[in-house]
This record gives structure tokens, C-alpha cells and sequence, in this order.
């Protein structure tokens, strides 16, 4: 008889089993009805219409979470996931191959947080170092990205591009440039529509610039087919970089070099590369553009203060070596610069370019050895 009672016991304890089962089961549809019942009443009324997709709620429940395995770990008003089925995809309509002008963001930092919507007034959002605190410098680069789409929303023939590699070691192989694209689509700049005004910082000082035509300031453009035209550079370790590198980026997608260089940045890097980059690469200065957009004062942004650093670190060295070859301070900013050793492309995808990518001076490259 042991046996048979043995059995009975094991029979038992399957039964169990399946009802511990049904029960957990049963459990997470009741709680998953129960959120959708209140996601509706809450929507019913108006308070939020930005609530996590019930199927994202049921998966949180079913792995054993809750909302906290949600993007960001709790709801809020810009708490959604930003890539949807109606995101415009890159050229559509072949509207990127077809740029003629070259608008160029130029990257300071990399997004280390999942709260993108305060990239444009949080400093934990992104990788500062110590110089770069309490200078409003996510005012600065959220500023920076809407002004070059406004840019790219004055000439539907430009390629808008966001320029920055894997520069900190210690944020992973995340780039600048693209960091630059997540928080325009995070919060949804693509039309024109400002970020930083709506935080209710103050407008941020825009120097040599023809946004300031007419004070009229961004203008919303409910057709916008920026992000159709807008790719990232992923390799810059600075300046130079920067722009050298997006030529050849422009020419990736457009089989042709620019006819036109817009680039943004702060305006007391403009002699760096006004003069002195764009000199260096032998562009003619006739089809060159600068937009200069600064954080206000009340950020703790000092333009004497930086300009007097730029001068110093930036100007002094190009000057001497326009191509960051020879002068240890230039040479030992690319290699912090490139903790992960990339190394670029553009000698294979822009072969008319293979010189002046290599080119190290100090005395400038012939004009006859530069494709424009």
C-alpha cells in the first residue's frame, strides 16, 4: 500500500501545483484589468494622456515588476517611448540626398540618464565634467540642437548633421552626435517647437546668426522634414573634427560635397572655426556660416571667462598646428578623447578626401590637393 499512498500524495501535490498556478494567473489579469480600468478613468478625465501602453503594464506585471520596469520607473508627462510607427524615416521622399547645404552641430557631451525630457535643464542628464558645471550647459546643447533645426527648417535642401563620437571612457560607447538625435526626438524639436523656453529659462544669446532676421524667433512647421534629413557623425574627437568629418558625412549620403557650411556652436569658438579650421581644410570663407548661441548669464555661463579658456586652449595651439598633429595639448585631447580606439571610415568612403584626411601641416594643404 506505501506505494499507492506515495502516489496519491505526488497526485495531490501536482494538483496543488496547477491551482497555485491558476491562481497567479488569475491574479496578474485581475491586476492588468484593473490598471486598464483606471488608465481609461484617468483618460476619461483628461489629467494624462502620456500613461504607459497597457501591454507594457501587463509585461511589467507578468516579469514580476511593476511600473518601475516601465521607461524611467514611474509616469509622467513626457514618460514614452519617443520612436513610433509615424516616425519619419531618414529620406524619405530622397530629400537628404538631394542637400546642397551642410548644417553642422558641433557635440559637447554624452546622455547618461533615461529622463531625457530634462536634457534641457537637468546637468545629470549628461556628462559634465568639472569645468562644465553650473554653465548652463544643458541650456546650451538643447539650444544648439533646436538651432540647427531651425536652420534645417529655413532650407529644405540642407543635411543636418550632429557631430561627436565615444569621447568618455566612463559613459560606454555612447556618442555624442547620437545623444544629439535621441533628445531632438525625445522632445519632438523636429518642428521647430522649444524646449528650453517652455522650462521658462530665459532665450538663449544668439550671435552672428540669421535666426535673429527679422526678431522673429523658432517658427513651428507642422510639415517639417528635418528628421528625414538629419544623420549623425560619430568619430569627432574636436573641433576640426567636427567639421572635417561631416564633410565626408555629407558625401556619404549625398554622393557630393556641400556647396554651403552652416555650423552651431558657442559663439566664442567662431574664430576657431571661422578662421582657422575652415582656413585649415582651404573651404572658401564666401560659402562658410556661423551661428553662435550661448546659455543667458543666469545659467552661471560667463562668455569672458570661456572666451578667455578658448584663447588659451584652443585658439593658441590650432594656430600653430592647424591640424592638432604636433602640439602635445591638441594630440593628448584625441587620445582622452577616444578611450575606445575607433577608428574612422573616411578613407575609404571619401577616397577624393584621402590627403587632407592625413594632411598634417604645420604649413597649409594646396588648394589643388581639397575636392571643392
Amino acid at each position: 500500500m506505501a506505494p499507492i499512498k506515495r502516489q496519491a500524495r505526488i497526485v495531490r501535490s501536482r494538483k496543488r501545483s496547477r491551482c497555485s498556478f491558476n491562481t497567479i494567473v488569475l491574479s496578474s489579469f485581475a491586476a492588468t484589468l484593473l490598471l486598464i480600468l483606471s488608465f481609461s478613468a484617468v483618460q476619461l478625465l483628461g489629467v494624462d494622456h502620456s500613461l504607459p501602453p497597457v501591454h507594457d503594464v501587463h509585461q511589467a506585471i507578468l516579469h514580476g515588476g511593476g511600473m518601475s520596469h516601465l521607461r524611467g520607473g514611474h509616469v509622467s508627462r513626457n514618460d514614452h517611448i519617443w520612436i513610433r510607427s509615424d516616425s519619419q524615416p531618414f529620406n524619405e521622399e530622397s530629400v537628404a540626398t538631394k542637400a546642397t547645404h551642410l548644417i553642422i552641430v558641433a557635440g559637447h557631451s554624452v546622455l547618461v540618464s533615461g529622463d531625457v525630457d530634462k536634457a534641457a535643464f537637468d546637468e545629470s542628464v549628461w556628462f559634465l565634467l568639472d569645468y562644465q558645471r553650473n554653465r548652463g550647459l544643458p541650456q546650451a546643447i538643447v539650444s544648439h540642437i533646436q538651432a540647427g533645426i531651425q536652420l534645417a527648417l529655413e532650407d529644405d535642401k540642407s543635411l543636418l548633421v550632429f557631430s561627436g563620437g565615444e569621447t568618455r571612457a566612463r559613459t560606454g560607447p555612447e556618442t555624442e552626435g547620437g545623444s544629439y538625435f535621441r533628445v531632438a526626438d525625445a522632445l519632438e524639436l523636429w518642428d521647430g517647437h522649444d524646449a528650453v523656453q517652455d522650462e521658462g529659462d530665459e532665450s538663449p544669446n544668439l550671435q552672428s546668426t540669421r535666426l535673429r532676421k527679422g526678431g522673429a524667433g523658432p517658427s513651428i512647421h507642422k510639415q517639417s522634414t528635418v528628421r528625414a534629413r538629419t544623420i549623425t557623425e560619430e568619430y569627432a574627437t574636436d573641433s576640426f573634427e567636427n567639421l572635417l568629418f561631416s564633410i565626408c558625412r555629407f558625401h556619404d549620403v549625398t554622393g557630393s560635397y556641400p556647396e554651403k557650411i552652416t555650423i552651431v556652436s558657442f559663439s566664442f569658438k567662431q574664430e576657431r572655426f571661422e578662421s582657422l579650421h575652415a582656413g585649415a581644410l582651404q573651404w572658401p570663407i564666401a560659402r562658410f556660416d556661423y551661428v553662435g548661441v550661448d546659455p543667458p548669464s543666469s545659467t552661471g555661463f560667463d562668455l569672458n571667462e570661456s572666451s578667455e579658456g578658448e584663447k588659451r586652449n584652443s585658439l593658441v595651439p590650432f594656430t600653430s598646428d592647424p591640424y592638432g598633429c604636433h602640439t602635445e595639448l591638441l594630440q593628448q585631447k584625441r587620445k582622452e578623447r577616444n578611450p575606445f580606439a575607433r577608428t574612422p571610415p573616411y578613407d575609404l568612403t571619401c577616397p577624393e578626401m584621402k590627403e587632407l584626411l592625413h594632411w598634417c601641416g604645420p604649413e597649409l594643404i594646396p588648394k589643388a590637393s581639397v575636392p571643392w
